[in-house]
């Protein structure tokens, strides 16, 4: 669900929400069921969605996250790993704990839920998707110093 006023731009779901601060280029993650909120700016949340992208076009990991491989006969010494630019977050994954780990540098991790992953991944892509939340982050890359991590994913 989009929620949006002069101020910020937001997306819900049943696992987590993430808003857009228009006038502070900022974004809070509130992850839902952990009741924890992360703050990123611009560079840690391109991070994010480019670690998301990478994920996900992991086949291997793709068939623990939708079960169509059974996580729980799975070697418990697995470990999928992937991480985004410069270390700006990375994710490890114990397919047979059915967990997600994400890293950020700021010194916080959580851990998720393939769930809770998947609630995160849906929202990102919806977020990327709509063309005011866009319209954002294209001004701030545009006034933003540092690398745009965003160029390279489309």
């Amino acid at each position: 669900m989009k929620t949006s006023n002069p101020h910020s731009i937001g997306f819900a779901n049943a696992f987590a929400d993430l808003y857009l601060d228009k006038e502070n280029g900022e974004f809070a993650l509130d992850f839902r069921r952990q009741e924890v909120t992360i703050y990123l700016t611009i560079i840690q949340y391109q991070a994010l969605v480019l670690l998301i992208q990478q994920s996900v076009e992991d086949e291997e990991f793709v068939e623990f996250l939708n079960w169509q491989k059974d996580p729980l006969q799975t070697d418990d010494s697995k470990v999928i790993e992937v991480c985004g630019p410069d270390h700006i977050v990375c994710m490890s994954c114990a397919p047979n704990c059915e967990r997600v780990k994400l890293t950020f540098d700021l010194g916080m991790a959580i851990d998720l839920s393939f769930a809770d992953f998947q609630g995160l991944a849906t929202l990102v892509k919806e977020a990327q998707a709509d063309l005011e939340w866009r319209r954002e982050l294209l001004r701030w890359n545009m006034t933003e110093n540092g690398p745009d991590f965003a160029a390279g994913g489309e």
